[in-house]
Order: structure tokens, then sequence, then C-alpha cells
């Protein structure tokens, strides 16, 4: 009995060790911001009029329905649109003339 309860505490340990020692994955700092009258964030219109405006390099997934139109103002973007990846320039736009309305699942900001 004394054995095994010290191969318990013995492996509680180690993992408790491998935890510490495993490296966190990259933190994003890629986040949602007011668009105001900034035209440099990435701005994506969707389900109708709403709009919402990214900054910061990093990757998310706004999960955002029913997109019409992307740009990138002053980033390089790539995304995956409905079920296509996308890339984008600095000061570019799509916009979505076919009524896809096609969800905005990833995106990433370099």
């Amino acid at each position: 009995m004394k054995r095994f309860i010290s191969r318990i505490a013995l492996t509680a340990v180690t993992a408790g060790v491998m935890t510490a020692l495993v490296p966190v994955s990259t933190a994003s700092a890629t986040n949602q911001t007011n668009c105001g009258d900034r035209t440099d964030f990435v701005k994506v219109w969707y389900n109708g009029n709403q709009t919402a405006c990214f900054a910061n390099a990093g990757v998310m997934a706004p999960q955002l329905p029913n997109v019409s139109r992307i740009t990138s103002g002053n980033n390089n973007i790539e995304m995956i649109l409905g079920g296509e990846v996308r890339t984008l320039p600095k000061w570019s736009s799509i916009v979505d003339v076919e009524g896809l309305n096609s969800t905005l699942y990833i995106l990433q900001i370099r």
C-alpha cells in the first residue's frame, strides 16, 4: 500500500512538472475595437448593416455571419471566409456581390 501511494505521489509531481515545462501557446493580441472614423483597422460588414473592427497582429475566430464586405485597412490579413482561405494586402477590400452570405470563421492580422 505504501508503494502504491508513493507511485501516485510521484505521478502527480511528474504531471505538475510537465505542465509547468510545456510552453503555453502564444497569446493572440488581435482584439475587436470601436471603429470610430478610423480606416486603418480591419473592418467587417455583416448581418446587413452591422460592423466590427479589429486591430493588432494575431489570430482570432470572430464567427461573423453573412459577411458582405471586408476592408484590410493598414494590415495584411488572411482569413477563412465561408470555406475558402482568402488573403488581402494592405488597403484592399472584398465585397460579396453574389450574396453568398459567408461566415468569417478565422481572421489573422499580420
